[in-house]
């Protein structure tokens, strides 16, 4: 079991949760009432835009799809350079779509501010 941390969504619903590898962010967060917009669940609409930050002592394996990094870049919240690291190393950037994202490892899962 994964450690997931939400962090600034709602005083009430923010905290510790455990989840299985691989288990998708947005039923995790839809099960705990965590309030993250997911408008269309397909990466179309980014209206789910997540801080994802890794807590482990070694970053564990995280395959990106390619749509995801390209509207991350279209949104300008990802650089080329950084997309193309990520698809190198199988790594996760610092911001994700809730929507198309996995629980990997321990993480703390913020809203991303602009």
């Amino acid at each position: 079991m994964a450690k997931v941390i939400f962090m600034g969504f709602d005083k009430t619903k923010d905290g510790l949760y455990h989840a299985a590898i691989g288990e998708p962010i947005v039923r995790l967060a839809k099960e705990n009432g965590i309030p993250i917009n997911f408008e269309c669940q397909d990466g179309e609409c980014a209206s789910c835009l997540i801080s994802y930050q890794n807590i482990e002592d070694s970053e564990p394996t995280n395959y990106i799809e390619d749509k995801e990094l390209d509207k991350l870049i279209e949104m300008g919240v990802l650089k080329a350079k950084d997309a193309e690291h990520c698809q190198q190393f199988t790594v996760s950037p610092r911001v994700r779509l809730a929507c198309q994202t996995l629980v990997k490892g321990d993480v703390i899962i913020k809203p991303f501010l602009q």
